[in-house]
């Protein structure tokens, strides 16, 4: 976290959260209530002091006051690069070990021991490479994503039970 963050946390140590104010859509992408955040200062800023809290709830810590955000996918998600893979909020580079195909289409990823959508607008090349015989149906879904780089597990699983699984709150209150 930022020192400003940590030093204003320290001196008002009882400043109360904020719920509801803060969106991170399944790109990666920040919104205050129903607007896209435009200003690349400030989402530097959230993408910085992000984190999640022991009982799997993430926010921005904003000075002393923490803004829980409201997840519309996974507290990450990823695009895909010629080294790997790119998430955000953070922008680690750390290679997936497991994925998984929801049954509505989404792809998720374990990426440093966290849960990431891969972006949506990477999602059907993706596909068309790493499963370039897979007929659509879940049934028939092959035991593993086949990228030029890498090999991943996958597995069918709902958004919900995946959330569960990795203990995280997508609508904290």
């Amino acid at each position: 976290m930022d020192a400003m963050v940590l030093a204003a946390m320290a001196k008002w140590p009882n400043v109360p959260a904020v719920f509801g104010w803060l969106r991170l859509d399944a790109r990666g992408q920040w919104w205050i209530k129903d607007d896209r955040l435009q200003h690349e200062g400030m989402a530097e800023f959230f993408n910085r002091n992000y984190s999640r809290d022991g009982q799997g709830r993430c926010y921005v810590q904003n000075g002393p006051q923490k803004v829980y955000v409201t997840l519309d996918a996974a507290p990450l998600a990823a695009r895909r690069t010629p080294k790997g893979w790119r998430t955000l909020p953070y922008d680690d580079d750390v290679p997936a070990r497991a994925a998984w195909l929801t049954p509505d289409g989404m792809l998720l990823l374990e990426i440093g021991g966290e849960l990431a959508v891969v972006d949506d607008r990477d999602l059907s090349a993706l596909l068309d490479e790493a499963l370039p015989s897979w007929d659509g149906d879940m049934a028939s879904l092959p035991a593993m994503l086949k990228l030029a780089e890498s090999a991943l597990p996958l597995a069918c699983d709902s958004l919900p039970a995946l959330l569960a699984r990795y203990g995280i709150v997508a609508r904290p209150k």
